[in-house]
């Protein structure tokens, strides 16, 4: 069942922004509903009858700026009224402190609009849920602890300062588990009632010094040895001269109150699938260490993440996914002190607390986890994987104001991890260029998102030029996606597109070059018969796509677009990468009539191997090898060898980034087909295709 997220905000962009956020998020729906001012937001909250979350909201998302109140005034204005709904709220990028002063009051997190990506807002918002839902079952825990407790019949008892009983009532002797109250009267109580001696004289000492016992538990033995715990209410009986005279008081059994509530508080601090600690109960025990960290505590956080374990959940199916998560808690839980703190964060994501750990000791413990990882070997059914980690490490220093920006840094330090080539570790410093790097990329996203928005994307064209032959023939074109700011000045590929990569952008980017060419291509007809074929960049992310067969095809029917003039380009990497999926798509758009070309050839380790599979029309050749053939033995020797191949598999040979007459020379020796880059042509504005 979808959770419902109530975004209370007045601007229409950060609405449209949070719907494709939302729309990303593939294992847990939401449902958005929209207030635009403060006042309807209050009135889309309605309290159930329990004053429980009712049918109103399950999340908020507030902007702190509305039509009708500022700041952290509107926070406050709305605290009272959510109730037990968590309250993330929206801040600017230099509105940060505010986003903090508010968490300081109350608010469950803050999220800056700028830096808003599905994976974050997925995060944010599981945890939300996942608190709210804790909170119900705790306080359905105090509801049944108030009834079980309301409904049983108290023992009422007297006894003697030496610890001999003087009077019992029946529900005191069936409570203990005797016949009578004269076999009772028989017990000495220290030796008999308690289960653990020592706490009589706890007991005794308490009453010494305030004459009475209030709302203590006590656990003692029934007759038959079974363990009862009991909520005790007492009083010392004294004489003139202050003695105590006798005791006197009641027992109440809370044995299956107290055994719910400790199970209850079991399940709210741990993790159903793994046994370990939750993201929650991880959260409150770094605060308690960050706290700490003023007083000259040493501690370090470790943020794991398992590489390669999607590839167990989509070949075995989820249940294998699980079951190799809950070796691997128990696997990690052997590696780790007593005393230390492993959590399961989420999916794939482990964290790991080391109380009183310098950095040197961390980066030990985290070496031996990523070993432990790495050599679990998981057996499902006939197959055998493994798996490895990328591991984030952070000191927890009194730099770090909250427990979120420690995380955050774990993070990046992971992901930084898994871009320096996976299963390996990464420690974070203040000063860290690649967390920085990614900290950039999260600025990226919201200026892609902006330029799309804008329409502030263009197309250029490179041709690809034949080397053989007729050189007179007609060329082939790569279009090549570019942006301008938001002063119109054109931004260099390489500072926008790993961001677009990394967060999920890249099938909305594609399907807009997509739809952009396919439109230019309608309407500029005559232009089209002086080309052989226009290729179109796909990504990684669209490959995987199980829709962008069907959308190309329609796309193409409806804008009566020729597709024999269309080709489509998709890296090495991409297409050994989602093997069946790239067959399916190559299969199906070639059968239309499209044509299919391999980028980045030879950049893989296995790309002869590879080859065999993969039914493309054109080889493209790296241009790492082209650069330097002339010069350069082995590179000459390396794209002869491709180019032989290609053409015994019937494939065409493209070598790119050929930016001298020399290597053209070289190239047309060996016997490559087509050639691309500033040596016979740089990039150009897609509306000068044809005109060489």
């Amino acid at each position: 069942m979808p959770a419902t997220v109530l975004l209370i905000d007045a601007n229409a962009e950060d609405e449209q922004l949070f719907r494709e956020e939302l729309a990303l998020i593939r294992d847990q729906p939401f449902e958005l509903e929209v207030a635009r001012t403060l006042a309807e937001g209050l009135g889309r909250l309605r309290p159930g009858s329990s004053g429980q979350i009712g049918p109103g909201a399950d999340v908020i998302l507030l902007d702190l700026h509305l039509p009708d109140s500022l700041g952290l005034t509107t926070f406050l204005r709305l605290q009272p009224k959510a109730g037990d709904r968590p309250i993330i709220v929206l801040v600017g990028q230099v509105d940060e402190d505010l986003g903090i002063e508010a968490v300081e009051r109350g608010a469950l997190d803050y999220l800056i609009k700028q830096q808003v990506v599905s994976t974050l807002l997925n995060k944010a918002l599981r945890y939300a849920t996942e608190r709210t839902h804790t909170l119900l079952a705790l306080k359905a825990s105090e509801t049944r602890y108030r009834e079980l407790y309301e409904n049983v019949v108290a023992g009422v008892f007297q006894t003697t300062p030496d610890g001999k009983f003087m009077a019992a009532n029946p529900a005191l002797v069936r409570l203990l588990g005797y016949a009578s109250e004269d076999e009772l009267l028989e017990l000495h109580i220290e030796r008999d009632l308690y289960m653990y001696p020592e706490e009589r004289e706890n007991w005794l000492r308490n009453m010494a010094a305030a004459g009475e016992i209030r709302n203590a538990e006590l656990v003692l033995k029934r007759k038959d040895g079974r363990k009862i715990v009991v909520l005790e209410n007492s009083r010392a009986v004294r004489d003139e001269h202050g003695q105590a005279i006798y005791y006197e008081g009641t027992l109440t059994d809370i044995t299956e109150a107290h055994e719910l509530s400790r199970q209850l508080s079991y399940e709210a601090s741990h993790d159903a699938l793994s046994g370990l600690i939750n993201r929650r109960e991880f959260e409150l025990r770094l605060q308690r260490a960050l706290d700490s960290v003023q007083s000259g505590a040493q501690h370090a956080v470790c943020y794991l993440d398992l590489d390669q374990f999607k590839i167990i959940n989509d070949t075995c199916g989820h249940i294998a996914g699980d079951e190799l998560l809950r070796q691997l808690a128990q696997v990690l839980q052997g590696r780790v002190r007593s005393n230390d703190t492993l959590a399961r964060l989420g999916g794939d994501e482990f964290g790991l607390l080391l109380h009183d750990c310098g950095v040197d000791d961390a980066i030990m413990v985290a070496n031996g986890l990523l070993k432990a990882v790495e050599h679990h070997a998981f057996v499902w059914g006939n197959s055998t994987f493994s798996v490895g980690a990328s591991i984030g490490l952070v000191p927890v220093t009194p730099t770090f104001r909250r427990v979120t920006q420690v995380l955050q840094a774990a993070d990046a330090a992971c992901y930084a991890a898994k871009d320096q080539g996976r299963n390996r570790i990464h420690v974070y410093e203040e000063d860290d260029s690649l967390v920085a790097q990614r900290h950039g990329e999260m600025q990226w996203v919201a200026r892609v998102k902006r330029a799309l928005n804008d329409n502030r994307f263009f197309l250029e064209a490179q041709p690809i030029v034949p080397l053989q032959g007729d050189r007179q023939a007609k060329r082939n074109y790569e279009l090549l996606v570019r942006m301008r700011d938001e002063s119109g000045r054109v931004v260099p590929p390489g500072a926008f597109l790993p961001a677009v990569e990394r967060y999920n952008l890249s099938l909305r980017l594609d399907r807009w070059v997509i739809t952009t060419a396919l439109q230019w291509i309608s309407t500029h007809r005559s232009q089209i018969e002086r080309v052989s074929r226009i290729f179109i960049n796909l990504s990684g992310d669209s490959v995987g796509d199980p829709q962008l067969q069907e959308f190309i095809r329609q796309s193409i029917v409806e804008l009566s677009v020729p597709p024999e003039r269309i080709g489509f380009e998709i890296t090495e990497t991409a297409a050994i990468g989602n093997l069946t999926r790239a067959n399916q798509l190559i299969a199906g758009l070639r059968e239309l009539g499209c044509a299919f070309a391999l980028d980045d050839f030879g950049s893989g380790v296995s790309s002869f191997a590879y080859l065999k599979a993969l039914t493309v029309d054109y080889l493209k050749i790296d241009g790492l090898f082209i650069g330097n053939i002339v010069a350069d033995r082995i590179d000459y020797e390396m794209v002869r060898s491709i180019t032989d191949i290609g053409h015994v598999m019937g494939k065409k040979v493209v070598a790119e980034s050929v930016e001298s007459l020399e290597a053209m020379e070289k190239l047309r020796q060996i016997g490559v087909d087509f050639v691309q880059g500033f040596a016979v042509g740089a990039p150009v504005s897609i509306d000068s295709i044809g005109a060489w």
